[in-house]
């Protein structure tokens, strides 16, 4: 039966020792550079190597996490990191930049890659893509079920990975918009400020709405080892030693007692219980088993919950002690959270009656000091065990087995062997003599050459083959002691240290025309008509549409029930005429398409498709399928492709007519790109800044949907909450984006098609921004002056302002 790897997070030194000891197959950890939890402690180059060496010593895997977006002017430092990881051996680097990741097979070959998560890789052609660039391992997107891994591991023979538990986020990853455009913090780039986590209100709704659980796969760790994946990840590089370590023994344990005895596989009681007091959000199984819709969430508790420690029974404000009856044992230096509470206490204190207890036992009735005040009733949790970590604590470390041979001959130098099962080196050393006085004896050697406790290795067996009456001195042996181990330590590491050279950037001059074209994003009939009307050179039509409702207050109007497939008909009509006056069609397909043969298998959509110019594109998969199967058309790859750099640009560039620029990009960053290929950028519009599998309003509001659905943030910013036909989830911009003040600049930057989103207004709306786009963008051109500017509440984006 197949092994999986069982891959451990590591955000510290103390982290990575617990990982190893507790039986971690690999670990992945990142540097200061490039690394998608930049909040964490993460290794200086220094620590790095010293890492991947300290894995490697042990015989584990080493993965250096280089998962965010790299801007352009960071290219340079990322060549010298690529360099320098690939050198000091990692067994791969993990990556979301799609221009990093070709740059790697290019020019690094030795260097094996494993597709970030952050690549939202959810179909078997996004598989089959990455697998023929040469990727060796892909991260699947959280959202992918086991029936779907298994689908695409007959596919693909590149390797799987799947993250089986930790924090899950709410939004797919790679895809998520919210954290920049709130504050300036990318989670493409490691700086998330985990929106998800914060409290929303949605009409009388209210709690902390986009707060998943945490993902527990322990009792179906049969099933994942059944469904072939190739590694299993848990998540948690900003956790504590101890969480790492208490998993990761877990863990092991059950894919051990699976693979010895797969029909009397479980999970014991004291597993189940230690899962649930390192850290918890409640638990679910995610979309593995399918789509868990509202069990999928933690509403009440976006924090650690830990394990139920009883309810308050009493709260006297006068004296600050809270009493509770015990479901489980307390003891001095626990953790305790109150409720749904952010803040907790560390117990100092325990009272049993008028006596100050060092512990006590369930049941018990007790009292200990809080500063909050504390409702009857409300549920306490005990959030930290301070006996379990304890027991968590590294203390024996793990030895690696050798077998010495040690030879002395008189008139010969002395010889030291240490085989470690894999590796054998010898040392020689000094002249050994005829003992003048007292000879030295085979215990007394053997008594030093296996002093090796500050080593990794343990001495089980030394051979001699020595003469009589000789004489070695103490300081001799531990002298060739030492150089044999440190010998055999470098012996250890040092196939895996590599030379590779710096990867070189270069480009070839291109010549391009860069007259602006204005482009429509549209999904109703309405709104392509008059998109084509007034005066947009191409439109984009989706898989969906909207009926046409009326505009009100600048607001995105859409109404889930409202929805409906695209009447094929219609828009072949429309596209004839669009194409009668010289427009362009392209059909935009979703950003998520999990089976993409039944997508476009039907007659009538391959009719529609056949009548387009071509097709714009937001997934790999779509990519790779559409390249094999409609070579005759032109792509457009779209923005949540994640194009940040003119490698990414260049690379994508080969499959495609031209590609979106993301939108956390400056204006100063477009220009330098735009200057060396076609590009397309997002100046009007609501668009996604979040896409979720699961169903927000279903979840909320099971029997009706409201008509206007908002989602309201703590600062009093709304957030429009789109459901489309798949039931996933869309959260638009709170603001209206709005760059009409600033066509010319953009023309100036070199940006050759802007486009406005309007797939969230209806005809009037489309018409008018349309018209005052294109006046703008005439008049840019031809030198005039215009007049129209943005009005209501209106953001311009990151062209300004940038993201970390």
């Amino acid at each position: 039966m197949h092994k999986p790897e069982l891959l451990a997070p590591v955000g510290s030194k103390e982290a990575l020792i617990a990982a190893i000891e507790n039986g971690a197959d690999a670990v992945y950890f990142g540097g200061t550079l490039f690394s998608a939890r930049q909040l964490a402690f993460n290794f200086t180059n220094e620590e790095l190597e010293w890492a991947i060496d300290y894995a490697h010593m042990r015989g584990v895997r080493a993965y250096v996490t280089m998962n965010t977006l790299i801007k352009d002017s960071e290219l340079g430092k990322a060549c010298e990191y690529l360099q320098f990881i690939c050198n000091a051996g990692a067994d791969a680097a993990i990556v979301q930049d799609i221009g990093i990741l070709h740059l790697i097979r290019e020019q690094l070959p030795a260097l094996p890659v494993h597709a970030s998560t952050q690549m939202t890789i959810h179909n078997a052609q996004g598989a089959k893509f990455l697998e023929e660039m040469g990727v060796k391992r892909i991260v699947l997107a959280r959202e992918t079920s086991l029936e779907e891994i298994q689908n695409i591991k007959s596919q693909t023979s590149v390797e799987i990975e799947t993250f089986i538990h930790g924090a899950l986020c709410f939004c797919y990853s790679g895809q998520c918009l919210l954290s920049s455009m709130i504050g300036g913090r990318s989670g493409n780039r490691g700086y998330c400020a985990q929106p998800c986590r914060k409290k929303y209100r949605i009409n009388k709704e209210e709690g902390y709405l986009l707060s998943p659980k945490d993902l527990n796969m322990s009792e179906h760790t049969g099933a994942l080892i059944e469904a072939g994946i190739d590694s299993f990840k848990i998540e948690g590089r900003m956790k504590r030693p101890e969480y790492v370590a208490g998993v990761v023994r877990v863990y092991r344990k059950l894919i051990d007692r699976y693979l010895a005895a797969p029909s009397d596989f479980s999970v014991t009681k004291e597993e189940k219980h230690t899962l649930l007091q390192l850290f918890n959000r409640e638990f679910t199984t995610g979309y593995f088993l399918g789509n868990p819709g509202a069990e999928l969430m933690s509403r009440k508790y976006p924090h650690n919950r830990g394990t139920e420690l009883g309810r308050a029974i009493d709260y006297d404000p006068g004296t600050k002690l809270l009493e509770i009856q015990l479901k489980a044992p307390l003891r001095v230096g626990d953790g305790i959270g109150v409720g749904n509470r952010e803040t907790g206490i560390t117990v100092r204190n325990i009272y049993i009656g008028k006596k100050m207890v060092q512990k006590a036992d369930a049941g018990s009735f007790v009292r200990i000091p809080i500063d909050i005040e504390v409702a009857d009733n409300e549920a306490i949790f005990k959030t930290f065990d301070s006996k379990l970590m304890e027991s968590l604590e590294i203390g024996n470390i793990k030895k690696i087995h050798v077998r010495m041979f040690f030879k002395a001959k008189v008139g010969e130098p002395l010889l030291l062997l240490i085989d470690d099962g894999e590796n054998k080196v010898t040392i020689n050393a000094g002249i050994v003599n005829l003992a003048k006085t007292k000879p030295v004896s085979k215990i007394s050697i053997a008594e030093q050459l296996i002093k090796l406790g500050g080593t990794i290795f343990e001495a089980k067996e030394v051979d001699f083959e020595l003469d009589k009456n000789i004489f070695i001195l103490v300081s001799e042996l531990n002298s060739i002691r030492r150089q044999a181990v440190e010998e055999l330590e470098k012996v250890r590491v040092r196939k895996w240290k590599r030379q590779c050279n710096e990867p070189k950037i270069s480009f070839g001059s291109k010549e391009f025309e860069s007259r602006p074209i204005l482009a429509v994003n549209t999904s109703s009939i309405g709104s392509f008509k008059a998109a084509v009307d007034s005066g947009a050179d191409v439109v984009y039509l989706g898989e969906e549409a909207a009926e046409d409702t009326r505009f009100k207050k600048n607001k995105p109007e859409i109404n889930r029930d409202k929805r409906r497939f695209i009447d094929r008909a219609d828009y072949r009509h429309a596209i004839e005429v669009a194409h009668e006056k010289g427009v362009k069609v392209f059909i935009s397909t979703p950003r998520i398409v999990k089976d993409l043969d039944e997508f476009f298998s039907t007659q009538s959509q391959k009719d529609l498709f056949d009548a387009a110019d071509g097709f714009l594109v937001g997934n790999l998969g779509v990519l790779d399928y559409l390249r094999k199967n409609f070579a005759n058309k032109t792509l457009i790859l779209d923005y949540p492709l994640n194009v940040f750099n003119r490698l990414s640009m260049d690379f994508l560039k080969g499959f495609s007519e031209r590609v979106t620029l993301s939108p956390e990009l400056t204006l100063k960053e477009i220009g330098e790109l735009a200057q060396h290929d076609p590009v397309e950028c997002i100046i009007h519009g609501f668009f996604p800044l979040m896409v979720s599998e699961h169903d927000l309003i279903g979840g909320l509001f099971s029997d009706k949907r409201p008509e206007d659905i908002l989602l309201k943030d703590e600062k009093g910013y709304e957030f429009q909450v789109v459901t489309d036909t798949h039931k996933r989830t869309n959260i638009m911009n709170s603001r209206e984006l709005c760059m009409l003040d600033y066509v010319p600049d953009i023309i100036k930057a070199g940006v050759s098609r802007l486009r406005i989103e309007a797939k969230t207004y209806n005809s009037e709306m489309t018409g008018k921004i349309t018209r005052d786009y294109r006046e703008a963008i005439d008049d840019a051109v031809s030198g005039r002056k215009n007049e129209k500017r943005c009005t209501g509440a209106y953001t311009n984006g990151h062209y300004f302002r940038g993201v970390l």
